[in-house]
């Protein structure tokens, strides 16, 4: 099975480490990742998945915590 990389970071925002996670089946964006078995985060942090083959575009998970931190301080 195919893998992709993946960048973890701290809760903090904090770079923390990467890995290479088993790309699921029939997983045609990367926001899909997130049903991958090797799916996790750092203590509720943010998971990227860089631009890499077999997508031509990032994605960013995010917990609601983030978000609505996000949004405050915009707000």
């Amino acid at each position: 099975m195919a893998k992709a990389k993946v960048i973890l970071f701290k809760r903090s925002g904090k770079y923390y480490t990467e890995e290479n996670w088993e790309i699921p089946e029939n997983c045609i964006i990367p926001a899909y990742m997130d049903e991958s078995d090797d799916f996790r985060t750092i203590s509720g942090g943010p998971v990227l998945i860089p631009t890499q083959e077999p997508w031509g575009y990032p994605h960013l998970f995010v917990t609601d915590w983030q978000h609505d931190e996000w949004f405050r301080r915009r707000h």
